[in-house]
């Protein structure tokens, strides 16, 4: 009712590649295709692990142990049928970029934790001209009315995977980023595993689709 002939069919014919289907990826990637993307890849080499049912959207308690992707593929058909959906079980690395095939999509989220991988994947993206929306931190927070913004790297702040990515983007010459992060600082814990609630995750998640979905809907 919202959108044109045009737009839809832009929507239909636009193929998307999520990298990492985590708390914050996997549901970029569900929204993504009930928002009637029908091209999707995604990439993820972990199982589901007992810790995840808290705030991944793929995890229940009948599916630990069992792959993250061909458990998200499994679902997506059951929400739509005729959507495409290819999965890889992959670590991405500066090694395997190009089995990806990256320069066949429209646009390509990533919803990595590894900031090596993420410099990969951002570096191989702006060489090729390729959209690219990166998900920075949404652990160890839980106070306050998540609230999470799309700006270019250069404008970040109290975010430690963007201070690394600031001062990459620098040294490599990337002038432009777009990332999803959010101004509430993280709570210093004495755990090394970054603890997480579903509602930040799942706040990001949908700025990022806001985002990916209006930039494939301009006319």
């Amino acid at each position: 009712m919202m959108l044109s002939a045009s737009q839809v069919e832009k929507l239909f014919a636009s193929k998307i590649i999520v990298f990492g289907v985590g708390g914050v990826g996997g549901a970029v990637a569900e929204m993504l295709v009930r928002s009637g993307i029908q091209h999707l890849s995604v990439v993820d080499f972990d199982d589901v692990d007992i810790t995840n049912i808290n705030r991944q959207l793929v995890a229940n308690v009948n599916n630990v142990g069992k792959l993250k992707v061909e458990e998200f593929k499994s679902k997506m058909e059951t929400i739509s049928p005729s959507a495409q959906i290819k999965i890889f079980s992959e670590k991405l690395t500066q090694e395997n970029i190009e089995m990806f095939r990256l320069k066949d999509y429209d646009y390509i989220v990533d919803c990595i934790d590894d900031v090596k991988a993420k410099k990969s994947l951002i570096k191989f993206a702006t060489s090729n001209n390729i959209p690219i929306l990166c998900a920075m931190g949404a652990g160890n927070r839980y106070k306050e009315i998540p609230q999470f913004e799309v700006v270019d790297i250069s404008k970040t702040s109290y975010d430690k995977i963007a201070k690394l990515l600031r001062k990459f983007c620098n040294e490599e010459g990337i002038k432009n980023l777009n990332v999803c992060y959010t101004k509430q600082e993280s709570i210093k814990t004495d755990c090394k595993t970054i603890a997480s609630v579903i509602y930040y995750p799942m706040s990001m998640a949908c700025a990022i689709c806001a985002k990916v979905l209006n930039d494939l809907l301009k006319e």
